[in-house]
Parts: C-alpha cells; structure tokens; sequence
C-alpha cells in the first residue's frame, strides 16, 4: 500500500500515471481512510463550492441520501460551505439543492406571497 506522505509527493509532482489512476479510479469504491459516507458528503461539498447545478449535482444529493446522509446534513453542507461560496451564489445552489432534495421550492416560496 502507498503512504499518504507517497500519494502527496506524486500529486504535487503531477504523477501522470498516478493522476491517469485517481481519475480513472471506480467512484463507488471509497479512499482510504474514508467511509462511503464521508466520500459522498465531499464530493457533494466540492461541487456545491464548484457551483455544480443541474443533473450533476442532483447525482451528489442522491449518492449521499444513499449513504445515509440525511435531509438536515444536506443542508448543513450548504450552511458550512455559505462563507466560501459568496451571498451571489449562494440562492440559485440552495434553490438547485431544494430540487435535489425533492422539496418543492417554488411552492414553498409561492406561499410566502
């Protein structure tokens, strides 16, 4: 098995093998180190700071709902990642997550009028 401190040095090095590798590497099967759960509250993360819309990121809400991550984490994830995300983007990804997470959004705002 790989060190940790060998898997950053070929990182940091732009490994072309080893990149070629992660990036062809099976997304169901976890890092080490790192359950299913955590994995998929990451890369649900990642594309939430990214600002992943669309079929992408309703694959990330779903793949973490089958990890067992919950509605509240979902929108917990949102709230930690708010500061680093900006006011601007934040509305449309909430908005986005809202569909994700099959809470009707509009209706819900819709009752606000």
């Amino acid at each position: 098995m790989v060190s940790s401190e060998e898997i950053l040095r070929r990182l940091a090095v732009a490994d072309p093998a080893y990149s070629r590798a992660l990036v062809a590497a099976d997304p169901a099967d976890p890092p080490r180190a790192l359950d299913g759960r955590s994995v998929a509250l990451l890369r649900l993360g990642g594309s939430i700071t990214a600002g992943t819309v669309g079929a992408v990121l309703r694959q990330r809400v779903s793949d973490a709902l089958e990890t067992g991550v919950t509605f509240d984490e979902v929108v917990g994830s949102l709230l930690a990642l708010a500061p680093m995300i900006g006011t601007e983007r934040l509305a449309p990804i909430a908005a986005e997550l809202a569909r994700a997470l099959d809470y009707d959004i509009d209706q819900a705002l819709e009752r606000l009028d």
